[in-house]
């Protein structure tokens, strides 16, 4: 399987193609400085994404704004364009990378990591969720992955993963590694039950 990642130079990036190679998954990462990985482009250059595309069978998303510009409409502005390439293309399968409390997982979280969601994270998860909707509303098989705070330790064995509709309630401090999200992304590429669905996780281990 040929994997198309946005987002490859972040941290969770990173870790993803990774994780991505040591289970021997190909690789195309979709970047825009040619200096760090290939293929180069912009998030606006469809037809540069498409030709990345075209020869892959899904895509994953890790992007994420800049601490200085944590409102940025990134998600707004790529999740048409990405959706359109995916379409013309042929690629059905998309596992996206958000943020816990985005949208209506706002009711899967707790205080006192809700009173961040309403506050400081606020501008970044309405970008999040404004790119979520166009995803939603497309036809492509996609999954929306929600971590907590992300932070660089360990994979665990066990990470807290559950569907946002059950309306489990998160831990007040949903501390997620990214290990454990990277891992949990690529679980789902072949998952159907996650097709559709909002996973929302953390690293708290199960009881």
């Amino acid at each position: 399987m040929k994997l198309f990642i946005l987002g490859a130079t972040g941290r969770t990036g990173k870790e993803l193609i990774k994780q991505a190679t040591e289970r021997g998954y190909e690789i195309v990462a979709y970047v825009r400085s040619p200096q760090k990985l290939v293929p180069q482009g912009n998030l606006n250059e469809t037809s540069k994404m498409e030709h990345a595309l075209a020869s892959c069978d899904a895509v994953l998303v890790t992007l994420g704004n800049p601490v200085n510009d944590s409102s940025a409409n990134l998600f707004e502005g790529l999740m048409p364009n990405l959706i359109k390439s995916m379409q013309h293309t042929n690629v059905p399968r998309i596992i996206s990378l958000s943020s816990l409390g985005t949208g209506d997982t706002i009711k899967n979280v707790s205080y006192p990591y809700k009173l961040g969601v309403k506050t400081f994270l606020k501008g970044n998860q309405a970008d999040h969720e404004k790119g979520e909707q166009h995803l939603i509303h497309s036809n492509l098989n996609w999954t929306l992955v929600y971590p907590g705070p992300l932070f660089n330790g360990d994979k665990t064995s066990h990470p807290l993963v559950k569907n946002a509709a059950s309306g489990y309630k998160m831990p007040g401090a949903p501390r997620t590694n990214r290990a454990d999200v990277a891992a949990v992304m690529l679980d789902q590429l072949n998952n159907k039950s996650s097709y559709k669905q909002k996973l929302i996780m953390c690293s708290k281990q199960e009881d």
